[in-house]
C-alpha cells in the first residue's frame, strides 16, 4: 500500500466505529490496517494479499475479517476453487458494484453496472419475489468466465 493510501479515510473510520460498537467491537490500529487496504484496494482482495499490504500477520488479518463480515462492515467474495476474497460493505464505500469472477485463476474484478442493467435486475428480481411475500434488501450480481489473461492462454 502506498503512504497515500495508508490510511482509513476519517468518514469511513467514522461509520465503521459505530458499526463495531454494536456488536462491543473497537477499531483497533489492526483493523483500521485492513480496512484501509480494503477501502483503498481496486478490487476485492485475498487474506495474504491484505496481510501483505498492511503489514498485519495472516493469522490476525483472518481474524479480523471474520469479525468485520459478522459485523457487517465488510463482505466476503466467493472467488473460484474456493478462494474467498473480502471487500468494504456497500453500506461503507457507497460504491454499488458488481463482480467478474475468472473461474481459472480466481481473481475478482469489480465493474460498475449501467443504470439500464440495475433497473432491469430490479425489475425483473422484484417481480419474480414478489409473489413470494419476499421483501429485498439488495442483490448481489457476479458473473463468472475467463478473465482476459486466462483467455488468451491456450488449454
Amino acid at each position: 500500500m502506498t503512504e497515500a493510501s495508508s490510511s482509513l479515510s476519517a468518514a469511513t473510520a467514522a461509520a465503521v466505529v459505530q458499526a463495531l460498537a454494536l456488536r462491543e467491537l473497537r477499531l483497533t490500529a489492526n483493523r483500521r490496517s485492513v480496512l484501509a487496504m480494503l477501502e483503498h484496494g481496486e478490487r476485492p482482495l485475498t487474506t495474504e494479499e491484505v496481510a501483505a499490504g498492511s503489514g498485519v500477520p495472516v493469522s490476525t488479518v483472518y481474524r479480523n475479517l471474520a469479525e468485520l463480515v459478522d459485523a457487517g462492515v465488510v463482505v466476503r467474495v466467493a472467488g473460484a476453487g474456493g478462494g474467498d476474497r473480502h471487500e468494504l460493505a456497500e453500506a461503507f464505500s457507497e460504491h454499488h458494484h458488481h463482480h467478474l469472477v475468472c473461474t481459472d485463476c480466481g481473481i475478482v474484478t469489480d465493474f460498475t453496472p449501467s443504470r439500464q442493467l440495475e433497473t432491469l435486475i430490479e425489475q425483473e428480481v422484484g417481480a419474480l419475489l414478489a409473489s413470494e411475500g419476499f421483501e429485498v434488501a439488495h442483490h448481489v450480481f457476479d458473473v463468472r468466465g475467463r478473465c482476459r489473461a486466462c483467455s488468451s492462454v491456450r488449454r
